[in-house]
């Protein structure tokens, strides 16, 4: 079934293939510490779990566009709605950093699949609750892009994965903040 979907779509153009790696032909052992370099030294090729975690990123954060746009389109109040234009443009920028890896590195790069929002502006759910959904996909993100950085033994992809965890929690002080100026946020048991 899992072969027959994927097919069909393969054939409707809405699969979203990651980059591909040849299989190794033999095991290869580290030999010296050139696995992690970067910055201070010449780089070595991507691991399969580095492009991985920067396809998995890129992903999500196309994902994440989406529900911005979404979200923005239906959302009457303007200070939320501010709020989800930058995650929006945080999503862009992000899409584009990741995808600048992998192009510089001889990979396609990704194109997420097209998919389109809807022209609603009707919101299927209060200002509240978007804001605290993006609340947590924020908390989200930085444990998903940790893993990536956990993951990276390249020091500019270290660095790189770093910087993007410093914005996301720059951006969800900010919804953090429209919580509790709303009071949307109870405290948590001490």
């Amino acid at each position: 079934m899992y072969n027959e979907s994927t097919t069909l779509m393969l054939s409707k153009g809405i699969y979203d293939r990651p980059p591909m790696l040849n299989y190794p032909k033999h095991v290869e052992y580290i030999q010296e510490e050139s696995i992690f370099s970067g910055y201070l030294s010449k780089k070595r090729s991507l691991s399969a779990l580095e492009l991985t975690e920067i396809f998995l990123n890129i992903e999500r954060n196309y994902f994440g566009l989406l529900i911005c746009m979404g979200f923005t389109q239906v959302v009457k109040d303007e200070e939320i709605k501010r709020y989800l234009l930058n995650g929006k443009r945080i999503c862009e920028k992000q899409i584009q950093i990741l995808n600048k890896i992998l192009i510089d590195e001889g990979h396609l790069g990704t194109v997420p699949v097209t998919m389109q929002v809807t022209d609603s502006k009707v919101s299927p759910f209060s200002d509240k609750l978007i804001v605290f959904l993006f609340h947590t996909l924020n908390s989200l993100d930085i444990t998903l892009i940790g893993h990536g950085l956990s993951m990276s033994m390249r020091t500019d992809l270290s660095t790189i994965f770093s910087r993007l965890i410093g914005e996301i929690l720059v951006y969800g002080k900010e919804g953090f903040d429209i919580m509790v100026k709303r009071r949307w946020l109870e405290q948590p048991p001490q």
